[in-house]
């Protein structure tokens, strides 16, 4: 801003499109705050109707009771869009604090003061919203009606992350700093502006007041009639056409939950068609009943304009041959390419997020996408540090898959394991902090079995990066024990018999949800940190972490995992009925069934943001 703003002072930001009937009572209940250090900023969108002439009739009534600041009308030549004019009126704003207010609503006297009051009482927020009533040209007296206005920031932000709206537009008073930092509404997203606006709102701590200080017109050509409306979309879930998008075919947690996310929208009777590059996990996306394309994507971020060039003109290909009408990218170098296609062709992208660790996109390529959806909470909250809502749809596995079937192969008996001897699994993929979790697992199974004396075995499945040098560590281990107790598996695409096999799982994410799909007691252990063993006092904490994957409580340490798997090997019979109720609690929450119909629900609120043509 080019002027500091002006202390206590609230810029009531109003915009009108054709109110003529009904904007005067609109700035009658602004004139009529208790709170008076107030200015109107009217930006008329250039309206049809005869709404210019009743704002001037309007002021010229007034003149005795306002003084010259107190109204600016911004008389707009061509109708530039709700989004539009709000941010016209923003961006004329002088106060301490702004106030939302639609031009056909009204507002309680006590709103702006009790507001205002609000906000200086509670300086961790820097927004509030409040319930409000509803009123009609027929029945002018306000009720209230069931509205789904939510209290408390938590519970707000908690809404939000699950794709919902808890927060009334018009109702919103708050901190003009924040508008200093954030901009105006999104032009390109008709009909939901406002929604996305809130969403902008709430790193910054929004909260709404159980004081219904608003009254919402309810009339037949109010602006979000139309979203309600909208028929710029595919009529059902039949008509969806997905494009699933990512780097290669490998074996690891994001590949995984593609591979899921393919099956489960197929099973939705939802077309799908996957763009990847050739790996090993491609021979089980071609057992499913969708179209694969080869496009040997890069693994950075592709920085030379040709060979930019060339990947979106392939992807435009795929797109035009199969009529997509929906892509859902899930990493950076081949989501980036989305992205742009997408913006290009008006077509919504959807961007899962799996983790921490797309620092190359985050700040810009990433804010273009039309939807995000985050796996976890700890992503959820780190994507908002950088103004990025989303909303949060977990890892989901098949339950109906992941079960305690009866074995293909005796695991133990390939491996020369004794029946009654303890077996351990690890699997991930060998990279970043992973690869220590692998060592610190290889370690602590090594020095269970020569100072404990335990008939231990340990499983280790996995493939990347680092896969020679976890080898290589197996064989030394080995050699100090002189046989073979530590078994290197490698990489595998079907884990069912290796589950059943073991009797203890170390792992996070993915791994640790499928290991209580099939009972099993599971440690975890992830790539920022150490969790420990899932109990059922702790299942809750431990999705917040994300099973330390996402955040940690404890530094990765070998002397954890050892007091813990000990204490597993020493009390076996104790984990079945921990075990059991793991197996509930991660069914409720991760099974593909219900997750499968949030990621639909997201693909039909993409495709309603209207700008989009198909």
């Amino acid at each position: 801003m080019s002027y500091k703003r002006e202390n206590d002072l609230v810029s009531v930001v109003v915009t009108n499109y054709n109110n003529e009937n009904y904007i005067g009572a609109c700035l009658d209940s602004i004139l009529n705050q208790s709170y008076k250090n107030i200015e109107i900023i009217l930006v008329n969108d250039a309206s049809t109707d005869k709404s210019i002439n009743v704002i001037n009739e309007w002021i010229n009534n007034n003149e005795n009771k306002i003084n010259e600041n107190f109204i600016t009308v911004i008389d707009l030549p061509r109708n530039v869009g709700f989004s539009g004019a709000v941010t016209v009126g923003l961006f004329a704003s002088k106060g301490e604090f702004i106030a939302f207010h639609d031009g056909d609503d009204v507002s309680h006297e006590k709103r702006i003061e009790e507001q205002v009051k609000y906000l200086k009482d509670n300086n961790n927020l820097n927004a509030v919203g409040c319930d409000y009533m509803v009123f009609s040209d027929e029945n002018l007296e306000p009720v209230y009606r069931l509205n789904g206005i939510t209290f408390g920031v938590d519970d707000i932000k908690d809404i939000y992350a699950k794709g919902g709206h808890c927060v009334c537009y018009g109702t919103l008073l708050f901190r003009g700093e924040v508008f200093d930092k954030v901009g105006g509404l999104s032009r390109n997203l008709n009909l939901v502006e406002d929604y996305e606006y809130i969403t902008k709102l709430l790193p910054f701590g929004i909260d709404n007041m159980t004081h219904k200080l608003y009254y919402y017109r309810d009339h037949v050509n109010q602006r979000s009639k139309g979203l309600l409306d909208s028929t710029n979309k595919p009529k059902s879930e039949e008509d969806l056409k997905v494009l699933v998008v990512f780097d290669k075919f490998n074996i690891g947690g994001t590949e995984t939950h593609a591979l899921a996310l393919v099956k489960g929208l197929i099973d939705s009777n939802i077309n799908v068609i996957v763009a990847s590059n050739d790996g090993p996990l491609k021979d089980e996306f071609k057992k499913l009943d969708c179209k694969i394309y080869n496009v040997d994507f890069p693994l950075t971020l592709v920085e030379n304009e040709e060979e930019k060039l060339m990947y979106e003109n392939k992807l435009k290909d795929i797109i035009t041959i199969e009529s997509v009408n929906i892509v859902h990218a899930h990493q950076s170098p081949s989501g980036s390419i989305c992205i742009d296609v997408c913006n290009q062709l008006k077509i919504p992208c959807i961007f899962t997020i799996h983790g921490l660790y797309y620092q190359d996109i985050i700040s810009d390529k990433l804010k273009l996408a039309t939807e995000v959806i985050s796996v976890s909470n700890p992503v959820y909250d780190w994507l908002l540090n950088y103004g990025i809502t989303s909303t949060i749809v977990p890892n989901f596995i098949d339950f109906d898959t992941f079960s305690n079937t009866n074995k293909l192969q005796d695991i133990r008996k390939e491996l020369n394991i004794k029946k009654d001897a303890f077996v351990a699994l690890y699997c991930s993929r060998f990279a970043w902090g992973k690869t220590l979790v692998a060592e610190n697992f290889i370690r602590v199974c090594r020095d269970i079995k020569r100072l404990e004396d335990v008939d231990i075995h340990a499983l280790i499945i996995g493939d990347g990066p680092d896969i020679d040098k976890i080898t290589q560590f197996c064989k030394r281990s080995n050699d100090i024990l002189k046989n073979e107790y530590i078994h290197m598996i490698g990489p595998k695409t079907k884990l069912n018999d290796y589950y059943n096999s073991c009797d203890c799982v170390v792992g996070t994410g993915r791994v640790a949800i499928e290991a209580m799909a099939f009972n099993k007691p599971v440690i975890a252990s992830g790539n920022l940190g150490y969790f420990g063993i899932l109990k059922d006092e702790n299942l809750e904490e431990s999705w917040n972490t994300y099973f330390a994957d996402h955040k940690f409580n404890k530094v990765n340490n070998a002397s954890y995992l050892y007091k813990d798997l000990k204490y597993i090997i020493y009390n076996k019979n104790k984990f079945k009925s921990l075990s059991n109720t793991g197996n509930t609690w991660a069914k409720q929450k991760f099974d593909t069934k219900s997750n499968i119909k949030s990621i639909i629900n997201i693909y039909q609120r993409a495709i309603d943001k209207s700008d989009y043509i198909y």
